[in-house]
């Protein structure tokens, strides 16, 4: 079963084995909202698949900053994105994180840019199927887990994926990102 998020488009294309999970997660009314209040989109999504938050990964866009010059730096001043990965229940580190990418200095994107960047809204951005392809970093903690799961593309809708599979997918470097520097 797809919904055909370009996330799940991709897994399939790429035969990449998964697993699709739907789930409701709740709304913050009014008064919350006014109050600054805000849903946790994974730690909501944890509670509702009953799963525990350190398997349930966010998906985190960053903006790299190079040093002028740095091996493997844009030689034309260009914006280089990237996508962290790591268990909802964890502080990624913006320093490890640029480390992790070789870069200088690493900062989160608005909800506004991650949107016009991957396609995807906040809550249910998805490492597969962006817009453009962005290199992935993720989170250590990925080693001792055999399954994890992340957005699938939209609110609501998770892949559960072997962690293998994951990087190999993904391409992506695993490193410490999360945790204090």
């Amino acid at each position: 079963m797809s919904s055909g998020t370009p996330a799940l488009v991709h897994l399939v294309r790429d035969k990449i084995p998964h697993q699709i999970h739907h789930y409701e997660i709740p709304e913050t009314d009014g008064p919350a909202q006014a109050r600054g209040e805000r849903v946790s989109y994974g730690l909501a999504a944890a509670a509702a698949l009953g799963i525990l938050p350190a398997q349930m990964f966010k998906s985190l866009v960053v903006a790299l900053e190079h040093a002028a010059g740095a091996p493997g730096a844009p030689s034309v001043r260009q914006e280089e994105m990237g996508i962290a990965l790591l268990p909802v229940d964890r502080e990624a580190s913006l320093k490890r994180v640029a480390r992790a990418f070789g870069a200088r200095r690493a900062e989160l994107l608005d909800a506004a840019e991650v949107t016009k960047v991957t396609g995807y809204v906040i809550g249910g951005v998805s490492p597969f199927g962006t817009k453009r392809p962005l290199p992935v970093v993720v989170d250590e903690a990925v080693l001792s887990l055999p399954r994890v799961y992340l957005s699938a593309g939209q609110r609501g809708l998770s892949i559960e994926i072997a962690s293998a599979d994951l990087v190999r997918g993904l391409d992506a470097v695993v490193a410490p990102i999360s945790g204090a520097d």
